[in-house]
C-alpha cells in the first residue's frame, strides 16, 4: 500500500482464489479504501501467483463500489494466463442501471465540494513541499558532505552553459526592440539620448533578469518536470525509496542547487549583452557619439540597477526549481500524465517569477531603491 499526493497504488500479492475468498474480502474491508483520501487508485495485478474467477469477481466489485463513490480505479501488471478472468468476467458483468439524474443544484453543490477538497489537497501538498524544500537546503548548507555534487554540476551544464546562446540573442534583440521603440517616441521632444537611460535601467533592473528567468522557466523547469515524471510514471523513485536512497537529496537539491548558482550568472550575462546591444543600436543606428552613451550610461550609477536586477535572481531560481520538481514528484501513474505536468509546471513557474517579480517592485519603490 502505498498513498501519496491523490493517489493510492495497491500491490496484490498471493492467491486471489475461492479458498481464500473470505479471508481477501475480509481484508478489503479493513483497508477502507473509500476513506483513504485520495481520488484514484491503482491495483498493481503484477505480484500475482494464483488467481480465478472469483478472485476476479471479488477485484471487480472492489472496483466498482468505489466508482461509485466517486473514485477512479485502474489496473496494471495482469499476467496473459490472468487477462482471461477478466475477459469472461466483464463479457458477462450486467449492464448498471442507469441511475436518475441529479437536480442540478445537487450537481453544482457536488462539483464545488470535489472542487474544493482537490483545492484543499494541492495546498496541503505544495506546502509540505515547499517546507521540505526548504529544510533540505538548509540541511544541505548545515551539512555539505551529504550534498551531490556530480549530479549538481551535470545540472549547472545543462541549465546554464547550454543556455548561454540563447540567453545572449535574446537580450541583445530585446534591447534593440527597446532602444528603437522608445528612440521613435523621445525624438518627437528631442529627447532621443534618453534612450540611453531607458533601455539601460529596463535591462538592468528587470528585462534581464525577467526575460532571463522566463527563459529557464520554459527551458529547464520543464525538463525537470519531465525527467522527475518519467522516473515516477516508471516507478524509480519508489526504487530508490526501497534502496535507502533520499529521492530528495538524489533529485530535487541538485537541480535546485544548479538554478541557484546558474540563473543569477545567466542574468549578469544577459545584462551585458543587452549593454552592447544598446551601445550597437545608439551609437551604430541612432547617431548617437559612442563616447556620449558610455558617459550618460556611466551618470545613471549603473551598479546599483544592477544590483537590484540580481538580487531578485536566486528567488526567481527556488521558485522555478520547486515548482518543477514538485510537479515532477507527483505525476499520476498514467501516460498523458507527464504532458500534463510538464505544461502545469512552465505555466506556473512563469506566472510566480512575474508575480514575484512585481512584488519586489513594490518592495524597492517603498524603499526609494
Amino acid at each position: 500500500v502505498d498513498v501519496d499526493a491523490g493517489a493510492g497504488d495497491f500491490a496484490l500479492r498471493g492467491n486471489w482464489t475461492l479458498p481464500n475468498l473470505a479471508e481477501l474480502e475480509r481484508e478489503l474491508d479493513e483497508l477502507k479504501l473509500a476513506g483513504t483520501g485520495v481520488s484514484r487508485i491503482t491495483f498493481h495485478c503484477g505480484g500475482l501467483d494464483d488467481f480465478d474467477l472469483s478472485g476476479a469477481w471479488l477485484l471487480h466489485n472492489a472496483s466498482e463500489a468505489l466508482k461509485t463513490r466517486g473514485l477512479a480505479t485502474e489496473f496494471s501488471g495482469f499476467k496473459v494466463e490472468h487477462l482471461s478472468y477478466i475477459e469472461q468476467l466483464l463479457n458477462d458483468a450486467p449492464i448498471a442501471p442507469q441511475t436518475p439524474q441529479q437536480p442540478l443544484f445537487d450537481q453544482l453543490q457536488q462539483r464545488a465540494s470535489t472542487a474544493l477538497a482537490v483545492l484543499l489537497t494541492e495546498l496541503r501538498n505544495r506546502y509540505l513541499w515547499f517546507v521540505s524544500v526548504t529544510a533540505g537546503l538548509l540541511a544541505a548548507l548545515l551539512n555539505p558532505r551529504r550534498f551531490r555534487w556530480v549530479p549538481t554540476f551535470r545540472h549547472i551544464q545543462d541549465a546554464g552553459v547550454s543556455a548561454l546562446g540563447i540567453v545572449v540573442l535574446m537580450a541583445f534583440l530585446v534591447s534593440i526592440v527597446l532602444a528603437f521603440q522608445s528612440q521613435d517616441q523621445l525624438v518627437q521632444f528631442g529627447a532621443q539620448i534618453f534612450t540611453v537611460d531607458l533601455v539601460s535601467i529596463s535591462v538592468l533592473r528587470e528585462m534581464g533578469g525577467l526575460l532571463t528567468a522566463i527563459l529557464v522557466a520554459g527551458r529547464s523547469g520543464s525538463a525537470f518536470a519531465a525527467e522527475i515524471g518519467v522516473m515516477q510514471l516508471n516507478e524509480e523513485i519508489s526504487a530508490m525509496k526501497t534502496m535507502g536512497i533520499d529521492p530528495f537529496q538524489a533529485l530535487v537539491l541538485p537541480r535546485m542547487a544548479a538554478l541557484v548558482v546558474c540563473l543569477p550568472l545567466l542574468t549578469f550575462v544577459a545584462d551585458l549583452s543587452g549593454l552592447l546591444g544598446m551601445l550597437f543600436i545608439t551609437a551604430g543606428m541612432l547617431d548617437i557619439p559612442a563616447n556620449l552613451v558610455v558617459e550618460r550610461f556611466l551618470a545613471l550609477d549603473p551598479l546599483v540597477h544592477f544590483r537590484i536586477g540580481l538580487i531578485k535572481a536566486p528567488f526567481f531560481a527556488l521558485m522555478i526549481g520547486a515548482i518543477g520538481t514538485y510537479r515532477g514528484y507527483y505525476v499520476q501513474h498514467s501516460a498523458d500524465a507527464v504532458g500534463r505536468n510538464t505544461t502545469r509546471a512552465v505555466v506556473e513557474s512563469i506566472f510566480m517569477v512575474i508575480a514575484l517579480d512585481a512584488l519586489f517592485s513594490i518592495i524597492f519603490t517603498e524603499l526609494g531603491w
